[in-house]
């Protein structure tokens, strides 16, 4: 049986408004969600995952994803 994931739920300001989403760490990857779309990205050496998560979230809100 598969563990539940583990989300966490954050916040970014894009383009003068806010950005919800959330991220999660599974086996090495970073998937992070928001209202419209996910990305996934594998997790560099010594990266902290908050900081790669708000950066693929606003990747997300650039893409008019999020």
């Amino acid at each position: 049986m598969q563990k539940p994931t583990d989300w966490t739920h954050i916040t970014i300001g894009f383009d003068g408004r806010a950005v919800n989403g959330s991220y999660s760490v599974e086996g090495g990857m970073l998937i992070v969600k928001g209202p419209r779309g996910q990305i996934t990205s594998q997790i560099e050496e010594g990266a902290n995952p908050i900081w790669t998560a708000v950066r693929l979230l606003r990747n997300l809100a650039a893409a008019g994803k999020a």
